[in-house]
């Protein structure tokens, strides 16, 4: 699933979500809310490596296999 990473999203890091998921989340809430669910851990870490060390080109794509 591709995501559209917004230009002024700061850090991100990941988080347990409900039901046993992790999540690369930016800290915030409300609409400057920015959440990517994932299944695994390691998934999860590498995306928010990629974000934070700006390896996208304004999209990611998460593969949640």
């Amino acid at each position: 699933m591709k995501y559209t990473i917004p230009p002024n999203l700061g850090k991100v890091r990941v988080m347990m979500a409900a039901g046993g998921k992790y999540a690369v989340w930016n800290g915030k809430d409300g609409r400057q809310k920015f959440e990517i669910l994932c299944r695994k851990r390691k998934i999860a870490e590498e995306v928010a490596l990629k974000i934070n060390t700006k390896q996208h080109t304004g999209e990611i794509e998460v593969l949640n296999g």
